[in-house]
């Protein structure tokens, strides 16, 4: 099998850089070069693009999910098959509270702190905080309930790949475009890619716990362009940094962090909206919902109602499987 690129231990992990600054516009609207007027009016007639330098993948929500609600996975562990008395609606109702206490006192799942020498370790602390018990260390019971749910999220034991997902991947990978996973995650996404089957169609996997920055942070996403545009000016000296970010796209489900977030950095940007809840899915016209984000106001439907081409090689879409029209390739 195919094995993500490694760095000591790890999957590729690299250390924050510099944002590469961008000009704004009249109104806030955003310039960034390689969106040059000529293909701006491309993506609005036409719905093919060349082949991607690369595509980046947000992994939550996007190529997989949880297959129950979080904090049923909990219960169902704690109380099935440890016999705790915590109620569902108990931890549903205190594990953000939990959650967002940790992440106030240990950053970044602990990282930059002593207190905390691993991700394993911050989630140990805040499983026994939200249910109350003694402390890992001193109690087994703790201990075994600790491993069991660090286990059992860190596999497809509690996610399920999207059904479009693997056929997007392979299609992609056939067409030697290099995929990346670019998410705002601890380290247990590596372990969650093996056992979903996926690891091995990406080149490099981005984290917010190794960049340090999370997106929709420029500077994570510019880390990200750096490196890639480095690796790929090795084997074409004259390569340009607009005609390269050109070709660079990034997909995600979170408006802010996946969509305007790529966008202000310069990047091709794909909203995923699975429900098609989004302005772009329900109306004709788009009004600015970002003042960041759009110059024009029109869109149009093209092949479907699954995909919509917005201004400046900006698409939404309602699955994976329109990245493989939008890119002229077919399904093997």
């Amino acid at each position: 099998m195919q094995r993500l690129t490694r760095i000591g231990v790890s999957t590729t992990r690299i250390g924050a850089s510099g944002a590469r600054k961008l000009s704004s516009g009249p109104s806030g609207s955003l310039i960034a070069d390689p969106l040059r007027p000529e293909r701006i009016a491309k993506s609005q007639s036409n719905s093919l693009f060349p082949t991607p330098r690369f595509v980046s993948f947000d992994l939550w929500d996007t190529l997989y999910t949880p297959k129950k609600p979080i904090p049923e996975q909990y219960y169902l562990i704690s109380h099935g098959e440890f016999g705790l008395d915590k109620l569902l609606e108990s931890i549903q109702r205190e594990f953000p509270t939990v959650y967002a206490d940790m992440l106030a006192k240990y950053p970044n799942y602990g990282k930059l702190t002593t207190d905390i020498t691993s991700c394993d370790q911050w989630w140990l602390e805040l499983i026994v905080k939200l249910y109350g018990l003694p402390h890992y260390s001193t109690d087994s019971t703790s201990r075994a309930l600790c491993e069991r749910l660090l286990t059992h999220f860190s596999s497809s034991e509690a996610y399920e790949l999207y059904d479009d997902a693997i056929t997007v991947l392979q299609t992609l990978h056939n067409n030697n475009v290099a995929i990346i996973a670019a998410t705002n995650s601890d380290d247990r996404v590596y372990a969650i890619m093996e056992s979903l089957g996926i690891d091995k169609y990406f080149s490099a996997v981005y984290l917010s716990y190794d960049l340090g920055y999370s997106k929709p942070d420029r500077r994570f996403y510019n880390h990200i362009y750096k490196q890639r545009f480095l690796l790929a000016k090795r084997a074409d000296p004259l390569l340009d940094t607009a005609s390269y970010l050109e070709n660079v796209w990034h997909i995600g489900d979170h408006y802010e962090k996946d969509f305007v977030g790529a966008i202000k950095s310069g990047w091709n940007g794909i909203l995923l909206d699975r429900r098609k809840q989004s302005v772009f899915m329900q109306a004709n016209t788009i009004k600015p919902i970002s003042n960041d984000c759009f110059e024009g106001q029109s869109c149009n439907t093209l092949e479907g109602d699954d995909m919509v081409m917005i201004a400046n090689n900006r698409v939404c879409v309602s699955g994976l499987r329109p990245l493989i029209r939008l890119f002229g390739m077919g399904e093997d």
